[in-house]
C-alpha cells in the first residue's frame, strides 16, 4: 500500500472519530468535578476537551501531508473555488 493510501485511511478514520465526538461536545461541560477517593476532591478541566484538540490537530496535520503528497486535488465548482487557488503577485 502506498503512504498515501495509509494516510487517507487514516484520515477517514479520524474524520469518522471527530464526528463522533463533535456531536457529543453540546453535553460536555468544559470543567468537572472530581472525587479520586482519597480524600481529594475539586474541579479540574474536562479530559474531553484536550483530547478532541489533539484528534483534531491530528487530523489537520493528516490532511496537510496528504495534500502536500498527492496534491490538492478538489473539484472546482465556482469561480471563487478557482480565484482561491490563485495569487496575485503585485
Amino acid at each position: 500500500m502506498k503512504d498515501i493510501e495509509v494516510l487517507k485511511k487514516q484520515l477517514h478514520l479520524m474524520a469518522e472519530r471527530i464526528m463522533i465526538e463533535g456531536a457529543r461536545m453540546p453535553n460536555e461541560k468544559l470543567i468537572i468535578e472530581y472525587d479520586n477517593g482519597g480524600g481529594q476532591m475539586g474541579v479540574r478541566e474536562n479530559p474531553f476537551y484536550p483530547a478532541y484538540e489533539k484528534l483534531l490537530a491530528s487530523y489537520t496535520r493528516t490532511l496537510d501531508a496528504v495534500k502536500n503528497i498527492g496534491g490538492d486535488d478538489t473539484e472546482v465548482t465556482t469561480l471563487a473555488d478557482l480565484r482561491s487557488r490563485f495569487k496575485v503577485a503585485k
